[in-house]
């Protein structure tokens, strides 16, 4: 086992999945399925054959199949996520056109090729992120989606990827105090700008389920780490045979309290 695909050498979001699927609300699945539509004209999803690679919780894979795709491929290379996803989409798409396996993106080349390839917020965590989004890459058929999520890139980045090291390889009361200073730093920031810190974290609940403190810990413990500018991604992009249908992308700043994702949909030429 290489490496890029030994899973005990990242973070391990797995385990924030267990227990989640017993306790998602009607109001999660319907942010998941509002936030994968937003990316998506609803003809382009319909009758779609759908590879989700890193699928987590299996969340955003439900919500292909409610927006109409012929049927969802689910990978994921961590053994926690692939059974929460075959639990959150047995109970909730029973018999549905969907499968669910370990496998990583490096090991996808053997794969048939996908109207659409989705890959949300993963990507940045394989170890190689320009490598993992060529191999994700090749598994869009021609004039098919490529659909992604990835970190953008700000000032601060390399000192987020020496701290996710860190806190990755924390015993628990290191990991806690990492917490508790980057807690401290979150609520100074509320307090300069005149917000309210614990309405905020009281109401949250991200487009995945999650609560506050869950993704916190996400963040704080993503490690491998990636990030990448808008202007690097459209030349990769390019480089790969794409081309840019749409973009969700925002100014980055000084990445002083982590880094927020820019969402990227490119389409395939029909000649390859």
């Amino acid at each position: 086992m290489s490496k890029l695909t030994d899973v005990s050498s990242h973070y391990e979001f797995g385990l924030n999945w267990k227990g989640f699927e017993a306790q998602l609300s009607d109001a999660a699945v319907e942010r998941a399925v509002t936030a994968f539509g937003r990316l998506f004209e609803a003809e382009e999803v319909a009758g779609k054959r759908v590879l989700d690679i890193g699928c987590g919780s299996g969340l955003h894979s439900l919500a292909a199949l409610r927006l109409g795709a012929a049927s969802v491929t689910a990978i994921d290379i961590d053994e926690n996520s692939v059974e929460t996803a075959r639990r959150l989409l047995g109970r909730l798409a029973p018999g549905g056109p969907w499968t669910v396996e370990r496998r990583s993106v490096f090991d996808s080349g053997d794969m048939p090729r996908f109207d659409i390839v989705y890959s949300w917020g993963v990507l940045h965590h394989s170890g190689d992120m320009t490598r993992a989004i060529g191999m994700a890459a090749d598994r869009v058929a021609p004039d098919g989606l490529f659909c992604l999520a990835l970190y953008r890139k700000t000032p601060l980045c390399w000192l987020w990827r020496i701290e996710k090291r860190l806190y990755t390889k924390a015993p628990p009361w290191l990991r806690r105090v990492i917490e508790a200073a980057y807690i401290a730093v979150f609520r100074l920031r509320f307090l300069a700008t005149g917000r309210r810190f614990r309405p905020y974290v009281e109401s949250y609940e991200s487009n995945r389920g999650m609560d506050w403190m869950t993704d916190v810990r996400d963040w704080l413990g993503g490690y491998p780490y990636g990030s990448v500018s808008e202007a690097e991604m459209l030349q990769i992009a390019d480089k790969h045979g794409f081309l840019p249908i749409r973009r969700f992308c925002e100014k980055p700043g000084l990445g002083l309290l982590g880094s927020g994702c820019d969402e990227y949909i490119f389409r395939r030429a029909v000649s390859m």
